[in-house]
């Protein structure tokens, strides 16, 4: 007996840290990198302070992040990024360092062997990726995902041998790189068919949803058909 399934393109786009110590903000800070001050130590040589200058911004958008906390991990220096999500830490001594962002919304990141020297202009430039958070069931948009790959389902084993057919609706988070980040059932015929649903949803690859120029992240809904006795498909069938 000869089986296979069919898919139907039907969318329905659900869419539509302030300085512990000696250093501070600063929102007149124009790039990156190090200013310098000499003072006298306890010997009265002189020693170098300096001080790190940077930038925070939205790995997606490239949008800067503001009220965002720069920590040099091991001391007690930080400081918050202003509107233009720029930062400066000053008075630091001569070193290797870690600098560590950190922004609400998003996943840290830390810049291992920042070396702040005589010669080496250290960068602190950092791009934060916001964590998963799922969208809103409706996000507008102006330009709806498309589908540019799509693997089918492997019809289950148990689902030939009883000839289950029947077809189960997914709702695929579609993130701003046209990924599918997550996906789930929102109505089935079968609950054999459903995991062979989710392991093809999970390989889907979309154009991104896009709004005010810019990708979203939205929800689509998809109906997957599982269907007996029909010469075997490898794509899906768009209506």
């Amino acid at each position: 007996m000869k089986t296979t399934f069919i898919l139907s393109f039907l969318f329905f786009i659900n869419t539509a840290c302030g300085q512990d110590s000696l250093s501070s903000g600063n929102g007149n800070s124009t790039g990156q990198g190090i200013a310098f001050s000499e003072v006298l130590n306890m010997d009265g040589q002189h020693k170098t302070l300096r001080s790190v200058v940077g930038t925070v911004i939205d790995q997606s958008s490239r949008e800067p992040i503001a009220n965002a906390r720069v920590t040099i991990l091991g001391t007690n220096f930080s400081a918050v990024t202003s509107n233009d999500g720029q930062y400066m830490i000053d008075s630091i001594a001569e070193g290797i360092y870690q600098l560590k962002a950190e922004a609400n919304g998003y996943d840290p990141q830390v810049m291992n062997n920042v070396a702040i020297d005589r010669t080496n202009r250290a960068a602190g430039f950092f791009t934060l990726q916001k964590k998963d958070q799922a969208p809103t069931d409706f996000v507008p948009v102006e330009k709806q995902p498309q589908p540019i790959k799509y693997p089918g389902p492997v019809y289950p084993e148990q689902a030939r041998k009883d000839a289950v057919e029947g077809t189960v609706w997914v709702k695929i988070w579609v993130d701003e790189q046209g990924n599918a980040r997550k996906a789930a059932i929102l109505k089935s015929d079968a609950e054999v068919l459903n995991q062979a649903t989710i392991d093809a949803a999970m390989k889907w690859k979309f154009t991104p949803a896009v709004m005010g120029g810019k990708p979203v992240a939205v929800w689509v809904s998809i109906p997957f058909k599982f269907k007996m006795n029909e010469p075997k498909k490898n794509q899906p069938t768009s209506k």
